[in-house]
């Protein structure tokens, strides 16, 4: 028997925690985005000289943006994993469900957090004048 079924407001509190991990999933990936777009202005106004289009800056900020999610995603999953076995070890009657539509659940919304947490910071690299990001220090 699940313990959704047995326990009343489990779904509702499984639903809460999942939406507080998305939201600070997304808060942690802008700020970390955008901190490196603050760090490397240099480097996308050469980009821009050089005739870089914003959709090839969006893209690139987005493609390295989604690189770091699968990294986390697969950490996350690694970790999950031992967690669940190592409860498993030292609680041998309680049960840990970690299904295949789980993890794709988990992987699916770790990637959306983090390509929309990546878009501001990327639409903002875009918008720079190139002029002003060479000669900023």
């Amino acid at each position: 028997m699940l313990a959704d079924t047995r326990m009343p407001g489990f779904k509702e509190l499984n639903f809460t925690v999942v939406f507080v991990s998305m939201l600070l999933s997304f808060i942690v990936i802008l700020l970390a985005m955008y901190t490196t777009i603050f760090e490397r202005t240099r480097e996308i106004g050469i980009l821009k000289a050089m005739g870089a289009s914003r959709a090839f800056i969006i893209g690139m900020i987005l493609k390295e943006s989604v690189m770091i999610c699968f990294l986390g995603i697969i950490f996350g999953v690694i970790v999950s994993a031992l967690m669940r076995e190592a409860i498993l070890v030292a609680f041998p009657t309680l049960q840990v469900a970690m299904t295949p539509r789980d993890l794709v659940r988990a992987c699916a919304l770790g990637l959306a957090g983090g390509t929309l947490g990546a878009l501001y910071p990327a639409y903002r690299a875009a918008r720079q004048d190139p002029v002003r990001a060479l000669t900023y220090e």
